[in-house]
Formats: C-alpha cells, structure tokens, sequence
C-alpha cells in the first residue's frame, strides 16, 4: 500500500481531500471493526467462565460453545440489523453516518467489560454490532466516490486489508494485554476509536452534498434489473459471511482445547490460540492486497468468486478433516492458516470493489448496507449451528466445521447470477 501516498499528488477527488486522506481514514475505521470483532474470539473463554456461572449455568465444554456461538449470532444479528446506516449515507452523507457508527460501536463495545451477566452482555454485544454493521456502508461508498477512477479499484481492494491487521492488532493485545488488564479491561479499551470519529468528522468533506443526490425510494432496489444486482450480492455475501464465521471463529478456541487436552497450561494455550489468529490474518493480508490484480488475471470480478469459493470450501474441509484430525501438536496446523485466512477472508476485499459497483450513486450506501446486512442474517446462524453441532453431534469442531463448509458450494449458482462490471466504471 505504499503507492497510496505517492498517489496522492494525482487530481483531487470532487471530496477535495486528498486520496491518500480518503483511503487511511476509511481504513482505520475499518480496521477497529476487525479489532472489535477479532477481540471477542481471544476472549471467549475467559469471559464465558465468569459469565456463565454470574448467570447460573454451569461451565462445561459444551456450554462454552453452544453459549459462545449463540453470542456471537446475537453479534452478527446486530450487523444484520445495520442497513439501516446505509440508508442514513445516503441522505445525510458518508462522513456524518461513519462517525455516528464508529462512536456507537466504541461506546458499547466497552459496555461489554461492564457486562454482569450472560444477557446484559448479548445486549451490548448487539449494540456494538449494530455500529461496526454500519461503518463498512458508510465507508466503502465514500472511498468509492472520492477517488479518482484510475485509482479506485486498487484503494478499494486494499481497504479490506484493515480487516486482517485489525484482526491482528487483537490477537497481539489479548496475547500482551489479557493477563493483565483481564478480559474486562480489554472491552473498555475499545471506547478508543471514538476519537478517530472526532478526527474524521473535522477533517473529511463529504465527495458531494447529500442534498444534490436524487433520493429514490427503498423500493427501487428490488425492481427491474437491479433487483438482480440486489439479490445476487445479498447472497453472496450471506455464502462467505456463514462460511468465514463458522470456520475461523472457532480457531482459536480449538487451539485452546487441543492444547489442554494433550496436557498444556491454560495460559501457554491462551497465547498459541492468540498466535493463531496472527497466522490466520496474515493469509487474508496477502489476498487483500493482491485483490486488484487477481481480479484482472482472472479476468473479472465473477471468475475470481467462483475461485475464491472453491478454494474455501477446499481448504476448509482440507484442515478440518484432515490436518486437524492428523496434526500432534498445533505445528502442522499453524503452517496451514494462513492458506485458510487467504480464501475464507481474503474473498471480502473483492466485495469491497465488486458491491459498490452494482448499485447508483443514490442507493449506493443502502444497496451496499443492504447486501452486507441481508447476507449476516444468514452469517449469524453459523456459529451457532456450528456450536450447537459440537454439543450433538460426534467429531467435534473439525466435523462440525466441514458440515457448514458446503455453503461455498451452494453459493456458486449465486455468483452466475450476478451482474459482471469489471469492464464498466462507477455509476453516477
């Protein structure tokens, strides 16, 4: 990404902010999703074994993961429920709706390190989805329509890369931080990136006044030809946002378990599974920045799709049915995430360049919001069903994980379906 500041000296966007200044300002709102998001999962057990029992339930194998997967559904259901910050871009302007979510998002994020109990946690961890729901339909269409042509798909496929160094930057803190501050302490620290609201707010302009954008009814996504566009990138996005969630997620809390149950301590344990997230986001690093020009040499958003599908499914049924089952120690799977985070993770950056694409300037925000926010109610069953399989079913994790990894495949026809616009620039 260090062309992005040498390209700064290019025409100015009509946002007349430099497009050095767009991209690192939608990508650290990003990237303190994926910090938010990722932190949960290091966490999870920790937090489980105070909660669960201030609630009355017992602490058990299965009940950390059918209670842990149930949580993070309720999570994603937030996301779900965040189109409406797309609608909200549209009509008073990505900058105002962007810092609106990144201060709801901190807010009650740090709200979960005051949790008391297993419910009053689930209603934060609603609300602090709900805010990171909305920052991608807010920040994709501003980076999208404040740079110039020439430079777009590139910046807007290296914006997903904040999703992977966000992830990373929470492996790296509750690696460091979790003995000491607790994972209460780790929560309240996310009301942080609400200063990076105030920065935005005083130094971004939005790339055109919201009051000049025609505003077409909500219904106009589903009529005629783009409904197709709508429709197609909805179910998209509900194949890899079930396929990631319920692969990845869990990572970290089988490495803690395969590490306990060949005798290891729990704190050597807390710290490989924190290493492995590390290894998991490196993989989905490579793919972002590569993005741009995978798209080309495959020659269009709709081939690098079916790529990208097929090798998650591949590679997921691949480690959980093989390598995990085979693997002594944790050194044969380490080896293998970054290939995992590579397809699972690395397929978003392509719809950081593709959802924008489908959608006019004037439902850009909603469209996108929408598309994000339908395919997460499909997303937030996933780690349920893959805790829930865990506690019924034989074969733990791996084969619990593998089950759910046929989504990619039924995901396929989804992408025929789809709109091609490699070839087409960014609609007004």
């Amino acid at each position: 990404m260090s062309n992005v500041a040498g390209d700064a000296a290019l025409p100015a966007s009509p946002s007349e902010a430099s497009p050095a200044r767009i991209f690192w300002s939608t990508w650290a709102g990003w990237m303190l999703d994926g910090f938010d998001a990722g932190l949960y999962g290091f966490v999870l057990v920790a937090a489980l074994t105070d909660l669960l029992p201030a609630s009355g339930i017992e602490v058990s194998k299965a009940n950390v993961a059918a209670y842990g997967g149930l949580l993070f559904s309720i999570f994603m259901l937030g996301w779900a429920c965040s189109m409406f910050w797309g609608w909200l871009a549209d009509r008073i302007g990505r900058v105002r709706t962007l810092c609106a979510t990144i201060i709801t998002y901190s807010i009650f994020t740090a709200c979960c390190g005051l949790a008391p109990t297993i419910a009053v946690f689930a209603v934060f961890r609603f609300l602090a989805g709900f805010g990171i729901g909305g920052e991608w339909a807010a920040g994709t269409p501003l980076l999208h329509e404040s740079v110039p042509e020439t430079m777009r798909v590139r910046l807007a496929g290296w914006l997903h890369s904040a999703t992977p160094i966000g992830l990373t930057l929470a492996a790296v803190v509750a690696l460091g931080a979790l003995p000491v501050l607790g994972w209460r302490g780790l929560f309240l620290i996310g009301v942080l990136p609400s200063l990076l609201a105030l920065y935005l707010r005083l130094t971004l302009p939005e790339p055109r006044p919201p009051a000049t954008r025609a505003q077409p009814p909500i219904a106009a996504l589903f009529t005629a030809e783009q409904a197709r566009s709508t429709w197609s990138a909805a179910l998209m996005m509900a194949c890899i946002i079930f396929g990631l969630w319920s692969s990845t997620f869990w990572i970290p809390t089988l490495v803690i378990t395969k590490l306990v149950e060949e005798g290891a301590g729990a704190g050597y344990a807390q710290s490989m599974a924190a290493l492995s997230g590390v290894l998991t986001n490196l993989g989905t690093l490579i793919g972002c920045l590569a993005m741009p020009w995978l798209t080309q040499l495959a020659g269009g958003r709709k081939r690098t799709a079916y790529m990208f599908f097929l090798g998650a499914m591949a590679t997921n049924i691949l480690f959980y049915m093989a390598i995990v089952p085979a693997a002594r120690g944790i050194a044969l799977l380490f080896a293998f995430l970054p290939v995992l985070g590579f397809f699972t993770n690395g397929v978003f950056a392509l719809y950081t360049i593709w959802l924008p694409e489908l959608f006019p300037s004037a439902l850009r925000g909603l469209g996108s919001g929408f598309a994000f926010s339908a395919g997460r109610l499909l997303g937030a069953v996933g780690p349920s069903v893959v805790g829930l399989l865990v506690a019924t079913i034989g074969g733990g994790y791996p084969r619990a994980v593998a089950v759910v990894s046929l989504i990619y495949l039924l995901g396929l026809p989804t992408i025929t379906w789809a709109r091609e616009t490699s070839a087409e620039p960014l609609r007004a």
